[in-house]
């Protein structure tokens, strides 16, 4: 929430900021002088009426937007939101330990205090339900967002024993749209004689042989390993139909039962310059946070996303990857059919502290 009201305040401040320019400084022009001058507003205003493209028979949306870029650099030790309420015990999104940082490399120590989470063209947005009526409008959303966005978000910590759920610390729920590739993973995989005592090792008979098991993005077909996951109040998530190679380069299917626990990175955006801050063209688009009475389709940059009931976080096109897992022990069998479960990315959150603190 802290993280809300701090772009808020700075929203606000620059708002105020314009206003007293105007009242201070600011010259009228008349119309022939106004058409020879040319120039771009920091603040734009839009609404987008009921019916037409909205889906929304009832909602009109009004959006007060920067053309802007905010940089942020960020750590949330606690980030609650929707906790009770209608849909009892529990919260619609808990994170522990949230960092805003740029894409930097995590392993690399004091890497994150740097660098910034870039939000560009950030916004205000109310959705008001039927918005021609004074006597029975009503506010039933309001979202904070922005156009795209360029930074990774670091989430908890691995603890001790990154192999073990236990140990994990992130993210305990959170309810949202998170599109999710995976690309360029290593599944160490041994197949057993006879039976798998997964994830202890072969039981009687050895092994077969082991191999490197591997998942990649639109390998072998375009769309393989890219998944559209819409949660609520969730602290695991199901990937069915995962795409592998395997043994003698066979494509085989695997289902993940995996608790969210174990994503301490996302990356949205690319940083194709390798310097570690955001240049045109490297950002992920679709990022906001919401709240609603009712379920909303918002717009973002053309498409209609549908936002539950409650707070809703609207997240960039994420990415697991490069990550190689723990060993996985299997049967001949069941290799075609792989189940995993819990699987350790080997993910660490970004250093966002100078010197010894691990969060501050």
């Amino acid at each position: 929430m802290k993280g809300l009201n701090y772009l808020a305040l700075i929203v606000l401040v620059t708002m105020g900021n314009s206003t007293f320019a105007m009242q201070e400084g600011l010259t009228a022009l008349t119309d022939t002088e106004l058409s020879a001058e040319t120039g771009q507003a920091l603040f734009n205003m839009s609404y987008i009426a009921p019916g037409g493209s909205n889906p929304s028979a009832d909602v009109g949306f009004y959006k007060l937007g920067m053309e802007a870029q905010l940089d942020l650099n960020a750590n949330i030790k606690k980030f609650q939101l929707g906790c009770g309420g209608f849909k009892g015990p529990g919260c619609d999104i808990d994170i522990d330990n949230l960092s805003f940082t740029g894409i930097v490399n995590p392993n690399t120590p004091d890497a994150g205090p740097a660098s910034d989470f870039t939000l560009i063209n950030p916004f205000y947005e109310l959705a008001i339900k039927n918005p021609t009526s004074a006597a029975t409008r009503e506010v039933v959303g309001f979202r904070i967002g922005a156009d795209s966005v360029w930074g990774m978000l670091s989430i908890g910590d691995p603890g001790s024993d990154p192999d073990s759920v236990s140990s994990h610390t992130g993210i305990n729920s959170i309810s949202g749209h998170l599109p999710t590739v995976i690309d360029n993973g290593i599944v160490p995989t041994t197949i057993c004689t006879f039976a798998a005592n997964d994830p202890t090792g072969c039981g009687f008979g050895g092994s077969v042989t082991s191999t490197n098991s591997t998942i990649n993005a639109d390998d072998p077909n375009s769309g393989d390993n890219r998944f559209d996951l819409t949660l609520q109040r969730a602290s695991r998530v199901t990937l069915n139909g995962i795409k592998v190679k395997s043994l003698l380069n066979l494509t085989i299917t695997a289902n993940l039962d995996q608790s969210l626990k174990f994503i301490h990175n996302i990356t949205a955006g690319t940083d194709k310059n390798n310097n570690g801050k955001y240049d045109l063209g490297e950002s992920a688009p679709n990022f906001g946070i919401s709240v609603q009475g009712q379920d909303v389709q918002w717009n973002t940059n053309g498409q209609w996303l549908n936002a539950q009931k409650g707070w809703w976080m609207e997240l960039p096109e994420s990415k697991i990857e490069n990550f190689t897992t723990r060993r996985v022990y299997t049967t001949i069998g069941a290799v075609f059919g792989l189940d995993l479960k819990d699987l350790n990315q080997n993910q660490v959150p970004v250093d966002n502290c100078y010197g010894s603190l691990t969060f501050c």
